[in-house]
């Protein structure tokens, strides 16, 4: 009880603190966020590549998921206190195909992704806040790799991301964000190919992302 109500008194204070110019988060605010993502890739590391294995041949090699990825999400949050929020994200993101090392083949990945998220405002009451943001749920990926003539390979597994982000108010409805966040997706599935071969891709399909954010608050 004193914890709360310790707690309750911050929160107050911080408020009160707050310039006549900046518009501070409330309890029961809802807001509405629609982000343009962009995701660079690269081998080498787990910043988005899988691994794709013939077992037929016993032989392994890295691929990317595809050039850069662009995406878009939308995210619907429900503010417990002027510091936390509570919400939704869903996303859609696509790696357009390039040719990866090792198979020397073309790949691309499509991916949606359905997660409860949250962000943490480190400092509610400025012009520029600052937030931690990070989300779990499930992401339904879909590789295509051309292993002439084409093979798709589909998992739905566990999905989340963590990062930091900032925006800035723009009048009591609408700020402009921008938020930096590493991005971790389960994905393995396997099957026989055309060419009679055992195929496999897996182990995780990783990514590090920028995101620009248009937020309005109801």
């Amino acid at each position: 009880m004193l914890f709360k109500k310790s707690w309750g008194l911050l929160l107050g204070v911080m408020c009160v603190m707050c310039g006549t110019n900046t518009q501070a988060y409330e309890t029961k605010d809802v807001m509405v966020s629609i982000g343009a993502i962009t995701s660079p890739v690269e081998l080498g590391s787990d910043w988005g590549e899988v691994n794709v294995e013939d077992r037929t041949l016993g032989i392994t090699h890295d691929a990317k998921l595809g050039e850069p990825g662009v995406g878009l999400d939308l995210q619907v949050f429900y503010f417990l206190n002027p510091h936390i929020a509570v919400g939704v994200d869903l996303s859609h993101q696509l790696f357009v195909e390039e040719r990866s090392s090792g198979w020397y083949v073309d790949g691309g990945t499509r991916q949606q992704r359905y997660l409860l998220a949250s962000r943490i405002f480190i400092n509610p009451c400025d012009k520029y806040k600052v937030y931690l943001a990070m989300g779990a749920g499930v992401s339904r990926t879909k590789m295509t790799i051309e292993f002439d003539p084409h093979e798709r390979f589909t998992d739905t597994g566990f999905s989340y991301y963590g990062g930091i982000g900032v925006e800035r108010e723009y009048g009591p409805h609408w700020s402009l964000g921008f938020e930096a966040r590493y991005s971790g997706n389960k994905f393995d599935d396997g099957h026989v190919g055309s060419g009679g071969h055992y195929m496999r891709v897996y182990q995780k399909a990783n990514f590090l992302s920028s995101v620009l954010r248009v937020n309005y608050k109801i």
